[in-house]
């Protein structure tokens, strides 16, 4: 009982020390009106403006860099180059809130204040056209008037900004085979379904493989089973008759990313009610295995012309 009596007479320190006050936080703050002022000057590539915001002695940080502590950061010179760079090369730059979120401001004991900033960084590279979208989180320190900026530490995705600079060099994903065995799956494929040989035409397929259809709406997909009906639907509809290679197959095999499998193909098709003959246009695209099994499958085609 002893025992339970102490715990009872702690408890109220436990919560007191819990629950002791640092600061205050702001949703609308002289500050953040600063970080509104310098974003604005980010984007539209006011120089001038921008060294107006920040401190002579301003740094800004990776905030996801292995080596934080020892960096010393990019000055004031080096955001301008950064500016002027963003500017130069992308359409439609713009940094704004992501979603709902919203910066706040933490003035803490002893004239401290924090500027956190939840956004989003975009862009159009005019050169290549790639699109760059990603989460831009900052904490922004000012200096003690609260008027200037004096540090930046920056988050976003260090992934997609290394695609991004990928894009301007050439590298590698694998290597492109105009001959190889796996080709006659998809070969196998097309001679059983013109002879009409519905079984046969999935010898290859895993059981558990996913058919998709252009023609379907977006993300759906069959079974082998469901689109097992969906051919004889075709056969009693129309005569296979002939099923020819445009051009010639390519087998892609990525590095350390699966292969795939894709080819071209004129099928003509007689309609058994009016004798009329159609042409389709086939791309098929498959995604095998290391064993060369069939695990997904796409086909792209005017479903139109079967209607």
């Amino acid at each position: 009982m002893k025992n339970y009596i102490l715990l009872l007479l702690l408890a109220p320190l436990f919560t007191i020390a819990q629950t002791k006050k640092n600061g205050t936080i702001y949703v609308e703050h002289p500050g953040i009106e600063l970080v509104k002022e310098f974003d604005k000057a980010f984007t539209s590539g006011d120089v001038e403006k921008l060294k107006t915001l920040v401190t002579e002695d301003f740094r800004y940080y990776n905030g996801l860099s292995t080596n934080f502590y020892s960096n010393n950061g990019g000055n004031v010179n080096q955001l301008v180059n950064n500016v002027s760079y963003w500017n130069n090369q992308l359409d439609d730059f713009s940094i704004e809130s992501r979603g709902s979120a919203y910066p706040d401001a933490f003035e803490f004991k002893g004239d401290v204040i924090w500027i956190y900033t939840y956004d989003i960084l975009s862009g159009y590279d005019k050169e290549n056209g790639f699109k760059i979208k990603t989460p831009y989180d900052r904490s922004i320190l000012l200096n003690k008037e609260g008027n200037k900026i004096h540090r930046i530490i920056e988050s976003f995705n260090q992934a997609h900004i290394e695609k991004y600079n990928n894009s301007f060099k050439t590298v590698e994903n694998g290597k492109i085979y105009r001959d190889h065995p796996y080709i006659g799956v998809v070969r196998k494929i097309m001679a059983h379904f013109e002879q009409g040989n519905i079984d046969r035409m999935y010898d290859d397929y895993l059981p558990n493989a996913r058919l998709f259809d252009i023609n379907l709406p977006f993300g759906e997909s069959m079974s082998i089973e469901e689109h097992k009906k969906t051919i004889q639907n075709l056969y009693d509809a129309f005569e296979v008759v002939s099923v020819n290679e445009s051009g010639y197959p390519d087998l892609m095999q990525y590095n350390g990313d699966g292969i795939s499998l894709i080819s071209w193909w004129v099928i003509i098709l007689k309609n058994k009610k009016s004798k009329e003959e159609i042409t389709v246009y086939l791309h098929n695209d498959l995604t095998l295995n290391d064993e060369g099994k069939v695990m997904r499958s796409v086909d792209y085609y005017n479903g139109a012309l079967l209607n």
